[in-house]
């Protein structure tokens, strides 16, 4: 046999170590070839690791076993720094040093690691601008690093550099002392030969020599992979995920085809037809028959897919992806990947391959041997694979499995003219295999299956995809022995895969005999033409999917009783007549994936547990209507692969109720308890929107559900009061007169209400802080947000470019409504504004706060602020306000001016101007002195009212540049209105004749009284 490395152990005795469970758990670490091994990477200060040749596979366990050592044989370190820059890589065309610089970084916690989350939520859009921020600074973040690890011991480890490096770039582009200042130690692992070739020193290379290194390197893989598992997972304990590891390695080894060196079958032929890839889909449910991934608890009630974690992982294809993850960071296995026959520079691609080549693991049978039905050499055999006439399985004794049948039989690529394939045909051929839990027969010319199929009890996975000639699964040639065969057994599959098969039609009952089935496949089955009615009968089914196939209808009401449904996918289903598709109510449904169903007009997907939306379901250019109402799971959105979006558009995470469809009858409606479902909303799909391609309307509110609950209560009450204050009380039109006999009321109908746009955002009473809003609120012209906790200034949850109302309420951690801290140029966020509602908000000091010049507020008209007691200033002096109508502040006892003093802004103007202010309302503001800090003249044209009442404190108006048309009429109170002070000289207008008082009556003004303010209840 040709191979690129020789053993010092020969091969029968690395087979006996490898039968033994306990050798792959813990035994292989006593080994004398594991410490040989262990030997080889102490040898350098810096070690590259380049791996195995040609494919630089078991980098990272090298890279791992040189790190032990290291820390065992030299440490203790100051610092142990890992950085992996596979995931660098992937961000696309950045450069290598200042990458590993930003990690190494992360690693001394100078910077924060971004949130895994909000790569998830943002698709991962977040990660590459965030790198690119960080290399504009880079230069202020080298000298950190290397202050940080001046005079300090040290370990780096950096794994996956792909491109070559300069060695003195370690210490200049990310500030690496030496490694020989403090007895440092760096391992640095490439991905190819060629860029070790062209970085490293001379004979600093350390890589395995023989064939022993490379099993005891798979045997340490295996251990780590459970180890990786264990910290992804966080459930169960390392021992646990090291048992399974093992098991599913050894399944992933029997698929690959063992070498033979006459590289043909029994039969003399060459095996030359192409072989299909294994998807991880595939694995992963021949896993879960075995049990394999199955928590004890769903293996005794026969429920392979019940198994369950914590977070993110809680079912077996999140778990099993996650093996397969494992597997792949430490060369285990490579996916997708074909069985075909492995050549001997294929060997060391991945530790499966190499075993795999070496016939570690697998033993060869003949057809014959297999064929004749020899129960004792069945009985010996735990999994049996054939493909084409090359035949080989597990023994039984492996891994101490004990006694028994076989539980895995794969037959793949048969020629009708085979012997297996004839035997496979026979009406008894599977009596020999009670205990079969798979049964893989795709590739093969079967017409039908053999009536003996319904004898395997124990059957969960049964497999005919890509079975040509395959019409009917279960046409058997005798009709009343197939309905006594369905009378009397039941087939407890869990899983039937018909992909890529020319099956045209079904037995009317044939599903009815599947009471179990979790999964059904029809992936390709270009010429089924309809499911049978007893599709309807499969309540257990939890994975439907039909795609590609000429399906003109079927009956839409099969999914209510398909209560367990998790995954449903119709594609390419181009005949399918479905106007309207509801599945609300599939409670457990997760995922749905819809394309090319060209008649689909409306779709339902609530009461759903859906966490994700692919794109093609909004996109779907015959969608109007999209209903996901009630949908808590859901956690993140496709924004920003949207080109349309449907007619009708309704969200809610909270409930399936909150949003009345009668009331909006079109656009876009949104209701999350996690903003979070926005960060993939970027700055494209704000274009969209801006160019009217886009959610032209949308009403969108963040908030609890808690929150949505008790607003909905609310509003039932508002409705109840409003009925009872129809009826006016007793003695109305009497106290009313009394009240305005001689008295200049304040007219408040010249405010118009707060005002919802066709862009509307509101944000209430929200669990955590509304990030990812950003680019959705540069689109928003009109924003309220009430009893939120969080937001201590609106600036910074975005520019708000096109806001054009907005109302806060009760959010008393808010500080500052708008706010400049940078020379930046924000006029953007003031020039569209119009309305401002500011209510109970204890926290707030400022309308307007800015370090630098104050822009504009080009089309603010109406400014209300009440109920603010820690409100010092409303904007800058110099602050421009040209379209202000009316101003009214009601009840900010800690005021003292309107116009406050810029201390960044030293020049004064020597007048400020409201050419269309009409009213000023101040109400309850002890302190107030002056309107503007520096009581400039007034040119107010428009100006007619002014209604002061509680404001002590303000002894001066402000004076006019200009003599107006008419005097400005004041209300307050008679007291007040006498302790006034006047100018009496200069080129001005007479100030005293700007002013016409309008008072009330002595008796029905209040005192003046001192405001002593001792505390400010939060």
């Amino acid at each position: 046999m040709e191979t690129y490395f020789t053993f010092k152990t020969s091969l029968n005795e690395w087979r006996d170590y490898l039968r033994d469970i306990n050798f792959w758990l813990n035994g292989y670490q006593n080994s004398s070839a594991y410490r040989t091994m262990e030997e080889k990477v102490h040898q350098f200060l810096v070690q590259w690791n380049l791996g195995i040749p040609p494919t630089s596979s078991f980098t990272r366990a090298i890279s791992s076993i040189m790190c032990e050592k290291k820390i065992k044989m030299v440490g203790p370190f100051d610092y142990v720094i890992k950085v992996d820059l596979n995931q660098a890589k992937k961000l696309g065309s950045f450069n290598i040093m200042p990458t590993l610089a930003v990690r190494v970084a992360e690693e001394l916690d100078l910077l924060r690691q971004e949130d895994d989350e909000i790569g998830y939520y943002s698709y991962n859009q977040q990660e590459s601008t965030r790198i690119m921020w960080l290399r504009k600074n880079l230069s202020l973040l080298v000298p950190q690093i290397n202050q940080k690890l001046a005079g300090r011991k040290y370990l780096l480890l950096v794994e996956n550099v792909y491109e070559p490096v300069e060695f003195v770039d370690f210490f200049q582009k990310v500030g690496l002392p030496p490694w020989n200042w403090s007895d440092s130690r760096w391992i640095i692992s490439t991905t190819s030969q060629d860029v070790c070739a062209m970085s490293k020193l001379e004979g600093d290379v350390v890589k395995p020599t023989n064939g022993d290194d490379i099993v005891m390197l798979t045997l340490y893989s295996v251990h780590q992979s459970a180890k990786y598992i264990l910290a992804a997972i966080g459930h169960k304990d390392e021992q646990y995920w090291h048992r399974m590891a093992v098991q599913c390695f050894h399944y992933v080894v029997m698929l690959l085809i063992p070498y033979r060196p006459s590289l043909h079958g029994d039969a003399g032929q060459k095996i030359t037809s192409p072989l299909t890839d294994i998807t991880s889909d595939e694995l992963i449910r021949q896993w879960a028959a075995h049990g394999i991934l199955t928590a004890d608890q769903a293996e005794r009630t026969g429920d392979a897919t019940a198994i369950s974690y914590p977070g993110k992982y809680n079912d077996i294809y999140q778990v099993g992806n996650v093996i397969l993850e494992a597997f792949r960071e430490y060369s285990l296995l490579e996916l997708p990947f074909s069985p075909a026959m492995i050549e001997a520079e294929e060997a060391t691609k991945s530790a499966a391959h190499f075993l795999a080549y070496h016939n570690l693991i697998a033993e060869h049978h003949t057809t014959n041997e297999f064929c004749n039905g020899d129960l004792h050499r069945l009985e010996h055999m735990q999994w049996i694979s054939h493909v084409g006439d090359h035949g080989w399985h597990f023994s039984r004794e492996w891994l101490t499995w004990g006694s028994g049948s076989p539980t895995a039989l794969i037959i793949k690529h048969c020629s009708q003219q085979s012997k297996l394939f004839m035997k496979l045909e026979s009406d008894h051929f599977f009596a020999k295999l009670p205990c079969l839990r798979v049964l893989d027969l795709s590739y093969n010319p079967l017409k039908s299956l053999p009536p003996s199929i319904c004898n395997l009890q124990k059957l969960q996975y049964l497999s005919l995809r890509g079975c040509y000639n395959l019409m009917s699964p279960f046409s058997f040639p005798n009709e009343i022995t197939v309905n006594e065969i369905y009378s009397s057994k039941n087939l407890n599959l869990l899983c039937f895969d018909l992909s890529y098969s020319n099956i045209n039609r079904f037995h009317n009952e044939f599903l009815y005999r599947m009471p179990n089935l979790q999964e059904l496949l029809l992936v390709n089955c270009s010429d089924l033409e309809e499911l049978p009615p007893s599709v309807g009968a499969l309540s257990s089914l939890t994975k439907l999917e039909l795609t590609g196939t000429q399906i003109k209808s079927f009956p839409v009401e099969i999914f209510e009783e398909m209560k367990n449904l998790r995954s449903l996918k119709l594609i390419e289903n181009r005949n399918l007549l479905l106007r309207r598709l509801s599945l609300r109510g599939c409670r457990k449904l997760e995922y749905v994936d819809i394309k090319e169903v060209g008649a689909l007009e409306e779709l339902d997907l609530s009461d759903t547990a859906i966490k994700e939306l692919p794109d093609s379901i909004p996109n779907h250019p015959q969608l109007r209507q999209l209903l996901l109402l009630g949908v808590p799971s859901l956690r993140r959105f496709p924004w920003h692969k949207l080109q349309r979006l449907p007619d009708v558009f309704y969200l809610d995470q909270c409930s399936n109720s909150t949003i009345h469809h009668s009331d909006h009858p079109q656009g876009s409606q949104v209701c999350i308890n996690d903003s979070r479902l926005f960060y993939s909303f970027n700055d494209n799909t704000r274009g969209l929107v801006m160019a009217c391609e886009l959610l032209k309307t949308f009403y969108v509110r963040v908030t609890s559900c808690e929150a949505t609950a008790r607003k909905m209560q609310d509003e039932e009450d508002k409705v109840t009061t409003n009925t009872l204050e129809v009826v006016p009380p007793a003695y109305d039109d009497v106290n009313r007169h009394y009240l305005t006999d001689g008295v200049f009321m304040v007219p408040m109908d010249d405010v118009p209400p707060f005002r919802e746009t066709e862009r509307h955002v509101e944000i209430s009473a929200s669990d955590r802080y509304p990030h990812g809003l950003s680019y959705l609120l540069r689109v928003t012209k009109s924003l309220s947000m009430w009893d939120d906790t969080h937001v201590s200034c609106l600036s910074d949850l975005s520019d708000l470019d096109e806001l054009e109302e907005c109302k806060i309420q009760r959010c008393h951690k808010t500080v500052h409504v708008f706010n400049r801290d940078d020379d930046r140029t924000h006029h953007y966020m003031k020039k569209n504004l119009k309305n401002a509602f500011l209510s109970d908000l204890r926290s707030l000091t400022h309308f307007h706060r800015t370090l630098f010049y104050c822009d504009p507020f080009y089309a603010l008209k109406h400014l209300v602020l009440e109920h603010c007691p820690r409100l010092e200033g409303i904007v800058p002096h110099e602050c421009e306000l040209p379209r202000l109508e009316t101003l009214d502040i009601l009840s900010c006892y800690n005021l003292k001016e309107i116009f406050y003093y810029n201390h960044h802004r030293y020049s004064f103007d020597d007048y400020y101007k409201l050419p269309c202010l009409r009213r000023i309302r101040l109400h309850e503001l002890p302190l107030l002195k002056h309107l503007h800090s520096s009581d400039p003249m007034l040119t107010a044209p428009t100006w007619k009212e002014l209604h002061v009442r509680g404001c002590w404190s303000l002894r001066r108006l402000p004076r006019f540049r200009q003599q107006p048309d008419k005097a400005v009429e004041v209300s307050g109170e008679p007291a007040w209105w006498s302790k006034l002070r006047w100018d009496q000289d200069g080129d001005a207008p007479l100030h005293r004749d700007c002013y016409e008082p309008r008072l009330p009556p002595v008796f029905a003004s209040h005192p003046e009284r001192p405001v002593v303010i001792e505390s400010y209840l939060r």
